[in-house]
């Protein structure tokens, strides 16, 4: 086993690795291949420019939604897996490139060498697994069926028009992300509804804002000039496209 990080700790029920230096050099250079070979799908919001509210702007249009939320995404993706995904877009050194992006699995179950979360390489590593799942065929299956289908990282919201067929779409992606040994979390998945809360923010059709809950966590702590001045404008950000 390659020696790739200084050392772990847990933060809020998450197990996390610090990268040594030879891990982060190895995931610079995978990246860049990435960057320069792979053209991800354009519902993968965690890469497009303003990222989750950019999504949550594009369901205001519609009236009912779901979310399912993958439990322990990243270490569920094995290392063997990592292998396949690199070999599969061209990149020449995959198998030993998935070693230096694996670790030991902190968890009983599961994989027993996974990505972890604190790596650089994990989230676009994580992306090309989930690109290459059957999630993806759900995704342009709703995409034809007038859904729209956004992911950011461990969380997918699908919205339309038709309540029926949304609840189709929900019993297909579920089943999708089984097949891809990709969990749904049991508490943190919702149905097809008329409102949701998502990324701390309240969603429904024409009207998207930062939960009040949120913006009460927020102001318990005390604050700089800046940073009140920065939440402030991200919760106008959030809003700015809600119906009059």
């Amino acid at each position: 086993m390659f020696l790739n990080y200084e050392y772990q700790w847990v933060r809020k029920g998450k197990f996390i690795f610090a990268p040594n230096d030879d891990c982060d050099r190895r995931a610079k250079q995978l990246i860049r291949f990435v960057e320069k070979s792979v053209e991800l799908p354009v519902c993968f919001y965690h890469y497009r420019k303003g990222g989750h509210v950019a999504a949550l702007h594009r369901h205001l249009e519609n009236p009912f939604f779901f979310k399912i939320d993958i439990r322990n995404f990243f270490y569920s993706i094995s290392r063997n897996r990592i292998a396949s995904v690199l070999h599969r877009v061209g990149f020449p050194y995959a198998r030993t490139f998935a070693k230096w992006s694996a670790v030991r699995s902190p968890y009983p179950d599961g994989p027993r060498y996974v990505l972890p979360i604190g790596f650089r390489q994990s989230p676009l590593l994580a992306s090309l697994c989930l690109m290459r799942s059957p999630v993806m065929d759900v995704v342009a299956w709703a995409e034809e069926a007038g859904a729209f289908v956004s992911i950011y990282l461990d969380d997918l919201i699908c919205s339309g028009p038709d309540e029926g067929a949304l609840h189709d779409l929900y019993e297909l992606f579920l089943d999708a992300f089984r097949e891809a040994n990709l969990t749904p979390h049991p508490d943190k998945i919702v149905a097809p509804t008329d409102a949701l809360e998502v990324f701390n923010c309240e969603l429904r059709q024409g009207v998207a804002r930062v939960t009040p809950q949120r913006i009460a966590a927020f102001f318990e702590e005390p604050r700089g000039p800046e940073a009140i001045s920065a939440f402030e404008a991200y919760c106008e950000r959030v809003s700015e496209r809600n119906a009059a």
